[in-house]
């Protein structure tokens, strides 16, 4: 059985390259069904079609998802659900910061694969 685990904001990277990072905290290394991380987009339009279930929430920043001729847009605060198979476009102006989690994990290219990321020591209780 796997322990619980505890990752720190501050010792993960979140410098967006070419406009996106995710780090997928959360994956196939350790959970056989959820995988999910902490992400950043930074001006950009990033088109995808999602092979999961997937949840945002938005953590900072605004958020915009497109789907067809409709747009969603979320700040910080809002969550959205994304249904396996849908065709969008992720849109950031300026810096957006979320959560995410997709199910099945092994769907996911972030949480498909194993990594490692540092993470913090429980607290002795009594």
């Amino acid at each position: 059985m796997s322990e619980v685990k505890l990752f720190r904001r501050q010792d993960l990277d979140l410098t967006p390259r070419d406009g996106e990072v995710t780090v997928p905290v959360v994956n196939r290394g350790f959970s056989e069904g959820l995988g999910a991380g902490i992400g950043t987009f930074e001006d950009c339009a990033i088109e995808w079609t999602v092979s999961y279930d997937e949840v945002l929430f938005i953590m900072e920043g605004q958020f915009s998802l497109r789907v067809g001729d409709k747009r969603y847009r979320a700040g910080p605060g809002d969550t959205l659900w994304i249904p396996r198979g849908t065709a969008l476009v992720y849109e950031a102006k300026g810096r957006v910061t979320f959560f995410y989690a997709v199910s099945p994990v092994q769907n996911s290219p972030s949480t498909a694969k194993t990594t490692s990321y540092p993470t913090a020591p429980a607290e002795k209780v009594g």
